[in-house]
């Protein structure tokens, strides 16, 4: 009899469950870097929306977080969505997302870990 079979599916296995709990750790300790570094200038609005974003867990808000998209969330008017979001992003709360498109697109700044 052969145990190699079951051996390697119940280390991949391991590793799987190891970088799934890393992933998951990574995004708690982002999550507290974050509020550590931002709560205290953020609007109650502004703590809707963000509580909101971290509610979708480690995999992110798809697609970032638009004008629209805030508006909704934070039950204000665009233009107040508007300039809470270039105010946030003025403050590094949040950067532009990279890809163009016809809306800018907004991710939360997670701070590096402290060394």
């Amino acid at each position: 009899l052969s145990l190699n079979g079951w051996l390697e599916f119940f280390t991949s296995i391991c590793v799987e469950a190891q970088e799934i709990t890393k992933q998951q750790l990574d995004f708690v300790l982002g999550k507290t870097r974050f509020y550590e570094a931002f709560e205290s200038i953020l609007n109650e609005r502004q703590k809707r929306v963000v509580k909101r974003i971290f509610a979708e867990g480690s995999k992110g808000f798809k697609g970032g977080i638009t004008t629209k998209k805030y508006s909704t969330i934070a039950k204000c008017p665009l233009r107040t969505a508007s300039r809470d979001l270039a105010a946030l992003s003025n403050q590094d709360v949040v950067v532009k997302m990279p890809e163009g498109g016809r809306s800018t697109r907004y991710e939360l700044s997670i701070p590096p870990p402290r060394v």
